[in-house]
């Protein structure tokens, strides 16, 4: 019999993994791998197995990859995004190989020793290994031993280069720059301001990037700024983050096989609704938008030029967030990302 190549892994979470073989049937419950895995695997569809709230990848997206890959319709949802509400045994229905988990929670110990008991590893790609390490040292290393653990460790470790070089490039300059202010109004709809707090790593990629949120205080994950705060803090720039799911909601559009016009009128849309039409920053032209879905993916690294650009625009004029997502398109990813995923005011 040939001899099977072993794997042996430390992830995020500090735990040494041990795979028989690179893993081919991986569930997760973060349906977003799937642009993990498109960045080093030809076929990313056909390596999982199960995953959980696949409503969480933009429809434009979903529908790229289901045009190359239909396969992608018959991925059943099992688990759940957090571990209180995971049933291991429909994890274990699906006869997984490797069960991947996008970021570190305690509440994750028990299902993970139950999986393991079964003969399941589980593997963390984010977690205490990775705290305080910047933006670009936690993607490259959740890529690179998502990579390895499917026997693409060389497709990893070049995305991994690729990424910190991008990062590089930006932070050197903005350690050196006075910070500006900025309101990231998150989920933009009618009403704002919902925005990222103390616990929300974007607040720390705004800083990276040169900027300083007016509400880095919020305390956790998020929160609601009043209007009589935002208006009194008046924020040099002014950054709003959305996606197809507002389009119900006539809030900001943006994301896979949205067309730059439909962007742009939904971003007038809300520009003028709430007190945003007050602030010097939508006044003066110093108004832009994001998808929300990619800064919180593995292509981060196009929000974070967006943000350096928009923040410090005469010290990033030779940095173009288009440039990047062709060379991403072109050297890694199995299925292009192709539509509207950030705008700036007309």
């Amino acid at each position: 019999m040939p001899a099977r190549a072993e794997i042996l892994l430390s992830d995020a979470a500090g735990r040494s993994v041990r795979l028989a073989e690179p893993a081919r049937r991986i569930v997760t419950n973060e349906s977003l791998l799937l642009l993990s895995l498109a960045l080093v695997d030809p076929d990313p569809v056909a390596r999982i197995a199960g995953w959980a709230a696949p409503q969480r990848i933009d429809r434009g997206m979903y529908e790229a990859y289901r045009r190359r890959f239909p396969a992608i319709d018959a991925i059943p949802t099992v688990g759940a995004v957090l571990p209180g509400k995971t049933s291991v045994e429909a994890i274990l229905s699906v006869k997984p190989d490797l069960f991947v988990v996008s970021i570190w929670e305690s509440g994750w110990t028990e299902a993970a020793a139950t999986l393991e008991a079964a003969g399941v590893p589980v593997l963390f790609l984010d977690g205490p290994v990775n705290d305080g390490k910047g933006p670009a040292e936690t993607t490259a290393f959740s890529v690179t031993l998502l990579a390895a653990a499917i026997g693409q460790e060389a497709k990893g470790r070049a995305f991994g280069d690729f990424l910190r070089e991008r990062y590089r490039r930006i932070t050197e300059r903005t350690a050196r720059a006075k910070p500006v202010s900025v309101l990231v109004d998150a989920h933009a709809g009618a009403t704002c301001c919902s925005t990222p707090g103390k616990g929300n790593r974007m607040t720390d990629y705004l800083r990276l990037a040169g900027g300083e949120s007016i509400g880095a205080d919020v305390p956790g994950y998020d929160g609601q700024l009043s209007p009589e705060f935002v208006l009194g803090a008046d924020p040099t720039v002014y950054i709003a983050t959305g996606g197809p799911h507002l389009a119900a909601q006539g809030g900001l559009v943006l994301g896979g096989d949205v067309d730059a016009e439909s962007a742009r009128k939904s971003f007038a849309g809300i520009l003028g609704k709430g007190l945003r039409d007050g602030l010097t920053a939508v006044q003066q032209g110093r108004a832009h938008a994001v998808s929300h879905q990619l800064s919180i993916s593995v292509l981060n690294i196009l929000v974070f030029e967006c943000f350096a650009k928009w923040m410090h625009p005469d010290l990033f004029a030779d940095v173009d967030p288009a440039k990047t997502l062709a060379e991403i398109n072109d050297r890694f990813l199995a299925v292009p990302l192709e539509g509207t995923f950030w705008i700036d005011a007309q």
